[in-house]
């Protein structure tokens, strides 16, 4: 086992999207390039939202299901 330290990365990034389905699609696919490009473990989406550019107002999402990277050809679940 090494003996690196671990430690937890919080990470935002705006996502410019058609529609919700579209938006929660994309930031998927980070997730995804994220586990695959740089071999980051666990890469999680703790929350999505739609935040309108110039405005104060936010609109959390209900559902943030992802799929696992096993099943990246199989349907998005939203």
């Amino acid at each position: 086992m090494s003996k690196d330290k671990r430690y937890v990365v919080t990470m935002d990034m705006y996502v410019y999207a058609e529609n919700d389905y579209m938006a929660k699609k994309r930031a998927n696919e980070l997730r995804l390039n994220l586990d695959n490009r740089i071999g980051v473990q666990n890469a999680k989406v703790t929350e999505i939202g739609e935040q309108p550019f110039a405005t104060m107002s936010y609109r959390k999402f209900d559902n943030v299901e992802f799929i696992e990277k096993e099943e990246s050809n199989k349907p998005l679940p939203f």
